[in-house]
């Protein structure tokens, strides 16, 4: 281990304490490195960033975060340095307890006005076998629970970064509180979507990450406002799930199908491919929204040097 851990950023809670709901099935994850992940970019000179947190709804690649984390890498809709999957190594993690693996993204669709967009990871294959990898999902949920219920959220923003962008060390962690406000709209501004207000920190990079309540996701983390240095932090806000019905992909092979094509999120979840609690299914007649953008830039420099501290 390194001498430069991570210092606490505030809101931690005992990871023991919160549940996962993987297709059904109920469950203690303290580390679920498989379904949740860092967003990695870096620049022409080999310099990682860590820009989001990402989180997948479906075992063969399909994710979640922010749309402001994906547009990090986009300038006026082209892409401008890669936007890859960080697996870190973890006992429970997708791959061993030693190894860290980039992942490739293919595509992503970016909502027009809610912060959130939908992606599409590369197959992950065994180098032994060469069969593919399933990772593991979270279940999204369209249900909002009542002001004070419990909530949580678990991302990646405690790291740091040295030897000139070359070398990470990450404090994965699950920061709770409770659902404070919800509605459709909060203004014109900031929240002009289905949004969460939580009472639990929003920090940096843990934008995109899964809002956690009753072992579902029922929002993704956006921004958390603080209005002076003086101010006490948050509010923290999140769009709600929900926002992601309107999403399409291309190049989609549903199951029962042979031919790829272009597949809205309501056919998706009508095929078993996202598994969506309290779901309200979209009338087939209704246009899917926003825009897709291709992810087409590859990595060229080497994978930084990775370390995991444990929850203490």
């Amino acid at each position: 281990m390194s001498d430069f851990p991570p210092a606490r950023l505030g809101g931690e809670i005992d990871p023991d304490a919160w549940n996962f709901s993987r297709m059904g099935e109920d469950g203690p994850l303290p580390n679920p490195t498989g379904h949740t992940f860092p967003l990695l970019t870096h620049d022409s000179d080999g310099r990682w960033r860590l820009v989001g947190t990402g989180f997948y709804v479906n075992d063969s690649g399909f994710f979640v975060t922010a749309r402001h984390v994906v547009e990090d890498v986009l300038q006026n809709g082209e892409q401008i340095s890669p936007l890859v999957i960080l697996h870190l190594h973890s006992p429970t993690g997708l791959f061993g307890p030693s190894e860290s693996h980039l992942r490739p993204i293919m595509q992503c669709w970016l909502d027009d006005v809610a912060d959130v967009a939908l992606g599409v990871a590369a197959p992950a294959t065994s180098i032994a076998t060469g069969e593919i990898i399933k990772n593991w999902t979270w279940t999204l949920s369209w249900l909002v629970p009542p002001i004070g219920t419990l909530a949580s959220t678990y991302a990646f923003p405690n790291h740091t970064i040295i030897d000139n962008g070359r070398r990470f060390r990450f404090a994965p962690h699950a920061y709770g509180g409770r659902i404070d406000g919800f509605g459709d709209t909060r203004d014109a501004l900031i929240m002009p979507f289905p949004y969460l207000q939580v009472g639990f920190r929003i920090h940096g990079a843990a934008s995109g990450g899964p809002i956690l309540s009753g072992g579902h996701v029922i929002g993704i983390n956006c921004t958390e406002l603080q209005e002076n240095i003086d101010h006490p932090p948050g509010p923290g806000f999140g769009a709600q799930s929900r926002c992601v019905d309107g999403a399409f992909l291309d190049q989609i092979v549903l199951p029962g199908e042979s031919t790829p094509r272009c597949v809205t999120f309501d056919e998706l979840v009508r095929a078993g491919c996202i598994n969506v609690a309290n779901y309200t299914l979209r009338n087939p007649s209704d246009q899917p929204k926003g825009k897709l953008v291709q992810l087409h830039m590859r990595v060229t420099a080497p994978l930084p040097a990775i370390e995991i501290e444990a929850y203490v």
